[in-house]
């Protein structure tokens, strides 16, 4: 039976929509705009960290930490940059952003049968599914009429459902602080 280690591995990743993007990396500054009016917010909405899909983005594809816990998946950001070491988590709207631990969400792998997967269940780097929360919601993909950055991934039904593409870099892969971790549990294997 293997580990969580084990079964924790780093992934670029894109989707159906395009290429995944957070506007502060894409643009180098903080990104901001009009809240569509169900939000019932005043002002202006900061979406720097929100995660976006975008088949007009550059391919500046981002690359993942998936750490496995139990089964589901703890998504840390691995590409350089302001959320490097960042979470993927939720906001009050279910809008998937680069948080903090606080706000951290759990996430399941599913193939393309709809059973929930770990990297155990994965033998080719390169796969298509579906990501969903443990609550059985699926990240989908919504347009904001205001911005410019794409397909908003979001959790809180609605939108169109992504399909994601992983390209696995590195499997066993450790915390980005704890590199040692393990070791006598098999090493890290890069793929080429």
């Amino acid at each position: 039976m293997s580990t969580d280690r084990q079964k924790s591995f780093i992934a670029e990743l894109s989707t159906n929509f395009g290429h995944l993007h957070f506007p502060r990396l894409t643009h180098n500054k903080k990104v901001t705009m009009q809240p569509p009016k169900h939000y019932k917010y005043e002002g202006t909405l900061d979406i720097s960290n929100y995660l976006f899909a975008d088949s007009k983005n550059p391919n500046n594809t981002l690359r993942f930490y998936f750490r496995c816990t139990a089964n589901h998946y703890h998504i840390y950001i691995r590409t350089p940059g302001a959320y490097y070491g960042s979470i993927l988590g939720m906001n009050k709207y279910k809008t998937i952003i680069a948080t903090e631990n606080k706000d951290a969400a759990n996430f399941n792998l599913l193939d393309k049968n709809g059973n929930v997967i770990t990297l155990d269940d994965i033998s080719s780097n390169k796969l298509s599914l579906t990501i969903q929360t443990t609550h059985g919601v699926p990240l989908t993909g919504t347009k904001y009429m205001y911005s410019h950055d794409g397909h908003h991934v979001n959790a809180g039904g609605g939108g169109s459902n992504l399909v994601f593409h992983l390209n696995i870099i590195e499997r066993n892969a450790s915390y980005v602080d704890n590199p040692d971790e393990g070791r006598s549990q098999g090493a890290s294997a890069t793929v080429s």
